[in-house]
């Protein structure tokens, strides 16, 4: 009994994606402490802890108020690192007090809302780079890597795991945890269906999590090369296995016809590699590059291809440990609720009908048709396409197709009758009418763009202009080319200092945000940098720190201190830490922290408490 809380007391105060054990109490937000339950007995000086927590999470609130969210970052961390040290017993007898429970929830809600939300931003073509300057981070220890590699062909596949394998696994539970969270979560909506279309084509299923590492399930995720759709097909590629696209529509985003053509293509590279971890290389990067390395090195071992693109050679461990994350979830950590797989009816469209009509007739909305449809990208089904697949609500086909029937021609669509004015271009029209130029040439029969002031023009526009122009897809990530992108730098942070950072050679965004106690996608949105641009020595980085920071550090040395009880010869592991972190912080080598842990692995987890001096 005594075993099964302490491991609920690590799982509780890790604060990830966990359902909770204890009964959530409703609360609007929570009031001070007064008392503690009659039927709990507790030492004055558990109590001063607990009292310390609340005053913590209250002066933190009060810093969110002014807009200090660097401040109040630093009292959230004290308020957790208190809870993180106290002992087996105290934890044991919280758990039976609801009420600090619903509390501790709430704080650790508040905090993720804040501070984890811009981890959610990366999806899964910046998550591939990171885990890249990760491992450039890591590198360094070998001791990361002792394990001996494994390979596990019993499925099918070949899952191998080793040091680069665990490495991702490792970012995964620890960087990458939000946005893997949501990639997960994302997968229980189209797993099923692609798992069915790669079994049909006759390809292992482990395949279908190349769509998790690609764009993490998302229909709609658009890279900065411009590959679009779940499968992350470019252009010329979807055309190649018949995803067509323009102004109005585009396949790539179709979720059915896009797993075909993703099924049709894996299974076209392993026939012309014979291995899988070459093909999935191929997937990622241009095919003759891999057999460019491949006759480099002469070999047919993907791990001995050290001169593919950075990208490329990381691309098959991510895959690799998604997958055995995926299939496995719950041993990893994660314990999430996936989305209900999506369940649709479809139709054979050869007409252009707006989606308003269709909701209409489907006893549906907009939204609902448009989730159904990504490969829609306007107000309406594509015109001058006869056999345009559909989807509708799963059970409304055959009412759809009976009052679709009776539907005058005028009723399908919307138009304007525009009367060109004097000064008017093709251009301003577009404009206007938020369409594109060439949209209104084809419907107009027009060769240039010259117009007449006192002509008519003809332009398609949504029945429904409130449901189109304030619709904003789902999961949407950039849309726009690095070139594209406008990032102004931050020039004043409420309750922060300015501090001017010179880079040094050989520094890493990572290592000066953690210098700095922030994160490396602040100092980017302080200084106007886009994901993945690299800093240079000499280069001038604006840095905002609390104005107090020095105080508030040192306060927190003394309160962890003191809820350890021991000065500085222990230390509470928090999410996020490594040995390799631990290490660091405390002037230990990672071999005499496992030696005296009596540890035979780097295995840790929220909670644990680790010896960090010998002496």
């Amino acid at each position: 009994m005594r075993k099964a809380l302490i491991i609920y007391s690590i799982i509780w105060l890790s604060f990830s994606c966990q359902p909770s054990v204890v009964k959530e109490v409703s609360v609007a937000e929570p009031k001070p402490l007064h008392d503690f339950p009659e039927n709990l007995w507790i030492s004055k000086k558990f109590e001063t802890k607990i009292d310390t927590i609340f005053k913590y999470h209250d002066t933190a609130k009060e810093k969110l108020a002014w807009q200090d969210t660097l401040g109040a970052e630093i009292y959230f961390s004290l308020a957790f690192d208190l809870v993180s040290g106290l002992n087996d017993e105290d934890r044991t007898t919280l758990q039976y007090w609801a009420y600090f429970d619903s509390v501790f929830k709430f704080m650790t809600d508040e905090y993720e809302k804040i501070y984890f939300q811009e981890n959610l931003a990366p999806e899964a073509e910046e998550i591939r780079e990171e885990i890249a300057d990760f491992e450039d981070f890591y590198f360094s220890d070998s001791l990361l890597y002792s394990d001996e590699t494994l390979v596990d062909s019993s499925s099918g596949f070949p899952i191998t795991l080793n040091k680069k394998v665990r490495l991702a696994i490792q970012y995964f539970q620890t960087r990458g945890r939000a946005i893997f969270t949501r990639w997960l979560e994302r997968s229980g909506k189209y797993e099923d269906i692609t798992k069915a279309i790669f079994k049909e084509i006759g390809l292992p299923e482990e395949l279908v999590y190349v769509a998790m590492i690609e764009s993490g399930f998302n229909p709609n995720a658009r890279s900065y090369a411009r590959a679009v759709g779940m499968w992350q097909f470019i252009s010329a590629t979807g055309r190649y296995y018949d995803l067509r696209n323009n102004w109005w529509f585009d396949e790539r985003r179709d979720v059915i016809k896009a797993s075909y053509a993703a099924a049709r293509h894996l299974k076209d590279l392993y026939e012309r590699f014979g291995d899988w971890y070459l093909a999935l290389s191929g997937y990622n990067c241009n095919p003759k590059k891999v057999e460019y390395n491949m006759r480099c090195y002469n070999t047919r071992d993907f791990w001995q291809l050290k001169r593919l693109p950075r990208q490329t050679r990381n691309y098959v461990p991510t895959f690799l440990a998604a997958t055995i994350i995926a299939k496995n979830p719950r041993q990893f950590g994660f314990y999430v609720e996936k989305e209900k797989p999506v369940k649709f009816d479809s139709v054979v469209m050869s007409e252009s009908v707006d989606l308003n009509v269709i909701a209409r007739l489907t006893d549906t909305t907009y939204s609902c048709i448009r989730d159904l449809n990504p490969s829609v990208l306007r107000w309406v089904t594509p015109p001058g396409i006869s056999d345009f697949n559909l989807y509708l609500p799963a059970g409304t086909k055959e009412k759809f197709e009976l009052e679709y029937a009776e539907i005058p021609e005028s009723d399908k669509r919307s138009w304007v009758r525009h009367h060109i004015r004097s000064g008017e271009t093709l251009s301003t029209i577009a404009a206007k009418y938020r369409t594109d130029i060439n949209v209104i040439k084809s419907v107009n029969k027009l060769r240039g763009v010259r117009i007449t002031a006192g002509d008519y023009l003809l332009i398609p526009v949504p029945q429904n202009h409130a449901h189109y122009y304030s619709y904003k897809e789902p999961y949407h990530t950039k849309t726009t080319s690095k070139k594209a992108v406008s990032i102004t730098q931050v020039q004043n942070v409420p309750g922060s200092k300015k501090v001017i950072y010179i880079v040094k050679k050989g520094d890493t965004l990572g290592q000066i945000a953690e210098d700095f106690n922030t994160r490396a996608s602040r100092i980017r949105s302080w200084n106007g940098l886009r994901y993945g641009e690299h800093i240079y020595p000499n280069q001038k980085l604006n840095i905002w720190v609390a104005e107090n920071l020095k105080e508030m550090k040192a306060e927190a040395s003394r309160e962890i201190s003191i809820s350890q009880g021991t000065g500085n010869k222990y230390y509470t592991v928090k999410k996020g830490d490594t040995l390799w972190d631990i290490s660091r912080k405390h002037n230990i080598s990672v071999n005499d922290l496992k030696y005296i842990n009596n540890k035979h692995n780097s295995s840790i987890r929220p909670g644990d408490r680790l010896k960090v001096s010998k002496h």
